[in-house]
């Protein structure tokens, strides 16, 4: 076994302490890494996307939101090789129809607020009985309200979530609105993984 790597990801907004650690994986022939983060959300999109590496992580323990993660190599093979699969992988039933839904604030429409909510939540419950089924729902800004705190919201995307799509909401946003432990239905996700889903994407709704 070779020597321990670490990685210091503290201080580093989303989705650098992903990106670090990505770009240390494949750059080092360790086997052992112990990554250094400062928030709840770098630590679950951390031990995500060193999962997704085929490396197996563990919380050695959190203190002051300090979280020391450390990493061992589980496959023979290295990041390097396996960095086509993304930070999360999906079963290829649920990528086949490549659509994602991009919902960038919890208003649908411009003018009136309060319809512009009343707009969304009928948006998220008529999608339910839709013929077609997403791929994954992004949500964005102020859309993670919709994964949280809007409870008539929440249920319409449990629903979804148990026909098979994936709910992800942005850890930056979830924080800035300081509802990241109120995240009712799917999970947090990074602009990492955003930006490669939109890439692989046949197509992107926006309904807001």
């Amino acid at each position: 076994m070779k020597h321990t790597v670490t990685i210091d990801a503290r201080g580093l907004n989303c989705p650098q302490p992903v990106l670090l650690t990505k770009k240390t994986l494949e750059n080092s022939d360790s086997d052992v890494f112990l990554v250094l983060v400062d928030n709840f959300v770098s630590m679950e999109n951390v031990c995500r996307f060193l999962k997704s590496q085929g490396l197996e992580p563990k919380v050695l323990g959190e203190k002051d939101g300090q979280y020391e993660i450390q990493a061992h190599r589980s496959a023979p093979q290295n990041a390097r090789d396996m960095s086509a699969a993304g930070p999360v992988t999906v079963s290829e039933s649920s990528e086949e129809s490549g659509l994602v839904i991009f919902v960038g604030s919890c208003f649908m429409g411009a003018g009136d607020n309060d319809l512009g909510v009343k707009l969304m939540r009928g948006f998220l419950r008529t999608l339910i009985d839709m013929s077609f089924t997403p791929w994954r729902m992004i949500f964005i800004n102020s859309g993670v309200k919709l994964t949280s705190i809007d409870d008539e919201a929440t249920e319409a995307l449990g629903m979804l979530s148990e026909k098979g799509v994936e709910i992800l909401s942005c850890g930056t946003c979830l924080q800035h609105y300081k509802v990241e432990d109120k995240l009712a239905v799917g999970r947090s996700t990074t602009m990492y993984e955003v930006i490669e889903t939109l890439a692989k994407a046949t197509k992107v709704i926006s309904p807001d």
